[in-house]
């Protein structure tokens, strides 16, 4: 009796150790890649990767100290937002608007996208301009566009954006990253 109580508990304190209490496989080591959390049902609780951090948004807003400041780097989701299945999944994605704010005098603003299935796309967001004014953002052949106002190089960021230019991102042919590109009357996009 005495054996099988050693036995049976050895074999517990293994099964704790290794896991053994729960049914879901553990995550497979990912040589020090980012993991994004991506819900396109729920942008304003996921991650978006920028500059080589994810920031993981709760409740659409993100508010960090900033080291040796009493401002905050701060992000927030705006309200623009649309949904297309950009990974031909048969489940839709959503490309959202968000802004950074880090206190200086500057407001960035990007698109981010979130794909559905079990590869999400890691580097989901792009830089779409300082100061920017956000018209619409729309599906559109596959892809996700983004409309906004902007300013060409000469003119000053205290002067209102004018310049009208669509911001495209759609998916590479291997289905691994998004390609971003943009058009516009002006001559800013080349």
């Amino acid at each position: 009796m005495k054996t099988k109580l050693a036995v049976l508990s050895v074999a517990v304190l293994f099964l704790t150790a290794c896991g053994g209490g729960s049914t879901e496989a553990a995550p497979e080591a990912t040589n020090d890649v980012p993991v994004v959390i991506q819900n396109p049902a729920d942008p304003a609780n996921a991650g978006f990767y920028i500059d080589g951090i994810v920031y993981t948004l709760v409740n659409g807003a993100l508010e960090q100290p900033i080291e040796d400041s009493e401002t905050n780097n701060v992000f927030k989701l705006l309200e623009f937002k649309s949904s297309g299945d950009i990974n031909a999944d048969g489940t839709d994605d959503t490309a959202v608007v968000l802004i950074n704010d880090a206190g200086g005098s500057g407001t960035f603003y990007y698109l981010g996208i979130l794909t559905s299935g079990p590869a999400p796309i890691i580097e989901n967001t792009t830089f779409l301009g300082d100061r920017i004014e956000i018209k619409g953002i729309s599906f559109v052949d596959g892809k996700f566009e983004v409309v906004y106002l902007d300013r060409d190089s000469e003119t000053s960021f205290a002067a209102e954006p004018t310049i009208e230019i669509t911001g495209i991102a759609e998916l590479d042919e291997s289905k691994t990253s998004f390609n971003f590109s943009c058009r516009d009357t002006a001559g800013i996009c080349l």
